[in-house]
């Protein structure tokens, strides 16, 4: 130990660091003076094995990735690949889409704010908060016949058709997780322990804009941006968006601002549920079953000529970059660039001034999965 202070090694053995987070931290008693993250530990090859596949082929990849937002992922992948194309996706397809995505971002935010209060110690709302994602993954079962890799956006649409059966129990659960996130908002959010342990910990900078932060980490600080609103995309043009942001930039703030996101979210889904929308064709499976002719091309998939294309979505973490070079019809390059990766490294700056005791939550805020950190 020197006058400057002691190195602690945090991560990656500890459980709060995901076993592979290596944070080096620089701290005089309590406090953190600066802090080093070290990444790349769990270096999963997703870019390089996506490469010289097909977009059908390389859709189930992007489910590995974000994992708790997987659809998001697929979303992002798939419209890249239209947009190259100049594939027009059908009204009908695009409200399913809308659809899945919205519940990927609650089920995303609800996981979360429940790892999140784990972390902090209220137990009651880690084990509350895990029953609304249970409903949520039992209605994108129900729809793609998988809880977590659904794979179901491919280009043109989607892979399977919905039922009346799954439109019912969304709105059923919409409803009923309305009033339970008002609950939670006055109960377990608004609680003064809650509160005392959140409050100006961990504030984002004004500068922060700068550092290629986005979602909630930039709307804390104030900064009404969002892609579904700012880039019009899909049909969320159509849809009355609120733009949440905070006044603090502090660890409170973003816990509340996911907790009206998930409330946007459920007001989208009933929205789109009234439409009344009952029948969506799956793309491609009559045409493809009529004749071995077809049958091989849609295993050739499109002859596409040397192409770099970049598009991004508004993810539940942020914003999701993907960027592909297409060469005979087979993908050459692919970058993908996760909101959560450059939250990560922007720990380094939030870990200063705090106790050692903060890091651990503000990991937890930061909300970020090394499955995509580490593609």
């Amino acid at each position: 130990m020197s006058s400057a202070g002691m190195i602690v090694h945090f991560g990656p053995a500890h459980p709060a660091a995901h076993g592979v987070l290596r944070c080096m931290l620089v701290v005089q008693g309590e406090w953190v003076l600066s802090s080093i993250i070290s990444l790349g530990l769990l270096h999963r090859g997703t870019e390089r094995l996506m490469e010289l596949r097909t977009a059908e082929q390389s859709v189930a990849y992007m489910d590995r990735l974000d994992y708790v937002s997987m659809i998001a992922n697929e979303l992002c992948y798939v419209q890249c690949y239209e947009r190259l194309l100049h594939i027009a996706t059908g009204y009908r397809h695009a409200i399913a889409r809308v659809m899945l995505v919205e519940s990927t971002r609650i089920q995303n935010h609800l996981l979360n704010i429940a790892c999140h209060a784990g972390d902090v110690g209220c137990l009651v709302a880690l084990l509350w908060l895990f029953e609304d994602r249970e409903a949520l993954y039992d209605v994108v079962s129900t729809w793609c016949g998988a809880r977590m890799h659904a794979s179901c956006i491919i280009p043109g649409g989607l892979r399977s058709s919905t039922v009346d059966a799954y439109l019912d129990v969304l709105l059923e659960h919409a409803h009923t997780m309305n009033m339970r996130l008002d609950s939670m908002l006055s109960s377990v959010l608004l609680h003064r322990v809650w509160c005392t342990r959140l409050a100006s910990v961990g504030v984002v900078l004004s500068s922060a804009r700068h550092t290629g932060s986005s979602g909630v980490l930039m709307r804390c600080a104030g900064t009404t941006w969002d892609i579904r609103v700012v880039a019009q995309d899909s049909i969320y043009d159509t849809l009355p968006i609120t733009i949440t942001a905070g006044t603090h930039a502090d660890s409170m703030d973003r816990a509340i601002i996911r907790i009206l996101e998930m409330m946007v979210a459920v007001s989208i889904m009933a929205m789109i549920c009234t439409i009344g929308i009952r029948t969506i064709d799956t793309a491609g499976t009559h045409a493809t079953s009529a004749s071995l002719h077809n049958v091989v091309h849609a295993f050739m998939g499109a002859a596409l000529v040397s192409s770099v294309y970049t598009h991004s979505i508004e993810s539940p973490k942020g914003e999701l970059m993907v960027t592909m070079q297409w060469v005979s019809g087979l993908c050459w390059r692919s970058r993908i660039r996760p909101a959560d990766l450059v939250h990560v490294l922007l720990l380094q700056q939030l870990c200063i001034g705090t106790c050692l005791s903060d890091v651990v939550m503000l990991v937890g805020t930061v909300d970020i999965v090394f499955g995509a950190v580490d593609m």
